[in-house]
């Protein structure tokens, strides 16, 4: 009986949960490469609609500061009726009905208006520049998710076709042992080998997924999105380097030229010359037109009708010497910003001289580890023969596998990190290529 209960909970077991793993099925990743990831990145990531969301509000804050190049009307109504208390007219009431039309003008505000308008503008230019700048830290995040996610699936690969080999190893050393031909020792020496290449494929498979989880994030996908990418990492392109890579001095130029977080700290710096224009013209008079229409009357069908139209002038004498503390603390701002702007350009050509350094030594490894794991295929090829023949130890073997599958791993970081090294440097110096991306 409890057996049939057994069967009959999986059957419906199996009933209930085969919907979800044939939807899970059909749900096919599709094949991106690196520039559908960007495209998407750029399109869906969370922290760029942010900035895009920032860039709005800016622009909205220019409209603001336009609206003091016109007038301003109001329109106002009220109506009550007063009740004398007890002493003076008492016990009599009224009504008063008022309505009326008024209009302000600012003619003249010691340039408040304009420098109000100039400093918007500067600002938001200096938005859109910090909007470039975050679009291309993007595209720098998602190639290097996307290379880093290409290298853990080919460190999988290896890990397979390892633990492949070591079950050859396994099973010759196997078929020698019960020819007479090795020791018990040389069997166990192949399991431990076998056990450790099925650790790094777990190692790899979890690296794969942790890789995929971190790509999807920067995509402005859910972590465990299904995503599949498509690269070749042999075809690395070393003569794909950008124009005048050997040119420092060129590189630190260009990236003066175009860096969006320079072009930003420019328009920050005309937006405090504007901000202290504005602080200076408190000291100047204000002039405006002032105009009204007014109705006024006890009943609603006699209202009077009277009109103004005049100039006022309004002159500040003495505020407690606040508006000279306000213009020294503006122009120290703006002796910080510049500091600021020194400071960012020293930065600047660092990060263009490491990755400059970087995509160099990338270079070399590539070259080096070619040879490398040339001569440890090699290697392999002659130990194992060296084994079959007789002549060689299990143990050889072994060193010689580890080193292969080292060499194999360091090929394939070294391609990955050639193509991120690239775009480290295109990011550092805003190259053609990320100009090319946000068109």
């Amino acid at each position: 009986m409890l057996i049939s209960k057994v069967i009959l909970s999986a059957i419906l077991g199996a009933v209930l949960i085969s919907p979800d793993i044939a939807s899970s099925q059909q749900t096919e990743a599709k094949t991106l490469n690196l520039q559908q990831c960007i495209h998407i990145a750029l399109k869906n990531n969370p922290q760029i609609l942010a900035s895009q969301i920032g860039v709005a509000k800016l622009k909205k804050k220019l409209s603001e500061a336009r609206a003091g190049f016109y007038p301003s009307f109001n329109l106002n109504a009220d109506a009550g009726r007063l009740t004398a208390q007890p002493g003076f007219n008492a016990g009599k009431t009224g009504d008063n009905y008022n309505t009326s039309v008024s209009m302000r003008y600012n003619i003249f505000q010691g340039g408040k208006t304009v420098a109000s308008v100039h400093a918007a503008r500067h600002n938001y230019e200096a938005g859109k520049s910090e909007y470039k700048g975050s679009q291309q830290d993007l595209i720098l995040a998602v190639t290097e998710a996307y290379y880093q996610l290409l290298q853990a699936e080919q460190f999988t690969g290896v890990a397979e076709k390892s633990l492949q080999r070591a079950q050859s190893h396994l099973d010759f050393a196997n078929a020698r042992f019960k020819n007479g031909l090795a020791s018990r020792s040389d069997i166990l020496k192949a399991k431990t080998e076998q056990s450790n290449a099925k650790l790094d494929l777990i190692h790899a498979r979890n690296a794969v997924s942790v890789a995929r989880g971190q790509l999807n994030i920067a995509l402005g996908q859910n972590v465990s999105s299904p995503l599949k990418i498509v690269d070749d990492l042999s075809e690395a392109a070393v003569n794909e380097t950008p124009g005048n890579q050997d040119k420092f001095q060129t590189l630190v130029e260009q990236a003066y030229e175009k860096r969006p977080e320079l072009k930003k700290m420019e328009e920050q710096l005309q937006a405090q010359k504007s901000f202290i224009r504005l602080a200076k013209a408190d000291y100047y008079p204000s002039v405006s037109l002032n105009a009204n229409y007014n109705f006024n009357g006890a009943k609603v069908s006699q209202l009077y009708q009277s009109n103004y139209i005049g100039l006022s002038v309004s002159l500040p004498l003495f505020s407690g010497f606040s508006r000279p503390a306000r213009v020294s603390q503006e122009k120290l701002e703006l002796l910080a910003l510049e500091q600021q702007t020194t400071s960012l350009r020293q930065q600047i050509s660092l990060e263009v001289w490491n990755a400059f350094l970087a995509l160099k030594e990338v270079k070399e490894r590539i070259l080096n580890t070619q040879v490398f794991l040339k001569d440890a295929r090699e290697n392999l090829d002659i130990s194992e023969g060296e084994y079959r023949e007789g002549v060689g130890s299990m143990l050889d073997v072994l060193d010689a596998e580890t080193t292969f599958v080292s060499a194999e791993q360091r090929y394939i970081e070294a391609l990955a990190d050639y193509k991120i090294a690239q775009m480290v440097l295109q990011r550092a110096i805003s190259g053609k290529y990320l100009e090319e991306i946000l068109k």
